[in-house]
């Protein structure tokens, strides 16, 4: 690779322009040419037994069956890569966490190379406030020089924080979203289960009130949106980005 430095500084440049996660990943899709991995994920580690991956992802890049498998056999709570991230502040190789993990640790790693993850990278993030995170390249093949994984490294600071950035400023103008309609949080949270297609008996039980609150809710956020119907409501509130 010639002049990591100025290349790396490049990838940063147009990192710290990027105004959505769509411009995030076409530029960390284009630099995996550059530093040889294939795929990448930048994301929040869980902080509870009930999240899972589509919880925890900022921006993916996975194979999309090896996504799906992460997320059917809910592994962000068995990848030793994950736990090797709560256990450093040092970016690293996933030969090297996946060499401290158990049994389940290493089925997530054999079933990981039948999707082409073979060999990967990993930049950790601890916040002030607690939180934890990462950044991880894989691939068939990734072998960095000393200056390459430094390169990437840098890469990896400035993609998580415009990931975060973006992230950020969407949930504020889903809050002023809300504002605007006028909906509560009940609401919101009461439209987000009617268009994962739950009755009001299910989403009573999920959010552990009434069916006829929920449907108190439902017809109060219908009024709000000017719908007509639950389905109307569901429609125009992900046209607003109140839900997603």
């Amino acid at each position: 690779m010639h002049d990591v430095r100025q290349t790396a500084f490049d990838i940063i440049h147009r990192l710290r322009s990027a105004g959505t996660q769509r411009a995030v990943y076409a530029e960390l899709r284009r630099t995996g040419a550059i530093f040889g991995y294939d795929a990448f994920l930048i994301g929040g580690l869980p902080q509870s037994p009930n999240e899972n991956l589509s919880d925890c992802s900022l921006i993916s890049g996975w194979p999309i069956g090896w996504a799906q498998r992460y997320q059917e056999r809910n592994h962000l709570h068995r990848d030793p890569v994950i736990r090797y991230i709560r256990a450093t502040t040092e970016p690293f190789l996933w030969q090297e966490a996946a060499t401290r993990g158990d049994g389940h640790g290493l089925t997530v790693m054999n079933e990981a190379r039948e999707y082409g993850l073979r060999e990967g990278f990993c930049v950790p993030f601890h916040e002030l406030d607690g939180g934890e995170a990462g950044v991880s390249f894989g691939g068939t093949q990734v072998r960095l020089s000393d200056d390459a994984r430094a390169g990437l490294h840098l890469v990896a600071i400035y993609a998580m924080s415009r990931a975060k950035a973006i992230a950020r400023r969407m949930q504020d103008d889903d809050a002023a979203d809300r504002a605007f309609a006028g909906l509560t949080d009940r609401e919101v949270e009461c439209l987000k289960w009617a268009a994962a297609g739950k009755t009001a008996w299910e989403t009573s039980v999920i959010l552990s009130i009434s069916a006829r609150t929920v449907e108190h809710h439902l017809a109060a956020a219908a009024r709000k949106l000017n719908a007509a119907s639950r389905v109307q409501s569901v429609a125009e509130a992900l046209r607003r980005g109140i839900i997603s």
